[in-house]
């Protein structure tokens, strides 16, 4: 088998570019986050933990890519 032909499987897990819903900050947070992630500006509650995927409060603006 070449080397060109093994496929690298892409992470389930990507950072998120999060609006706050209350003040308006931009905040890059981690979409598997294992703490709750409040916003630098107001301190609301962007996401919380779930287990897996974060449940994210906030306005979801993007990804970033790798």
């Amino acid at each position: 088998m070449k080397r060109e032909n093994i496929l690298v499987p892409k992470p389930r897990s990507n950072f998120i570019s999060v609006q706050c819903e209350k003040c308006g900050a931009r905040t890059v947070i981690f979409s598997h986050t294992t703490s709750e992630i409040k916003c630098s500006g107001c301190g609301e509650i962007l996401a919380t933990s779930s287990g897996s995927k974060a449940v994210i409060s906030g306005k979801v603006i993007g990804t970033l890519d790798q």
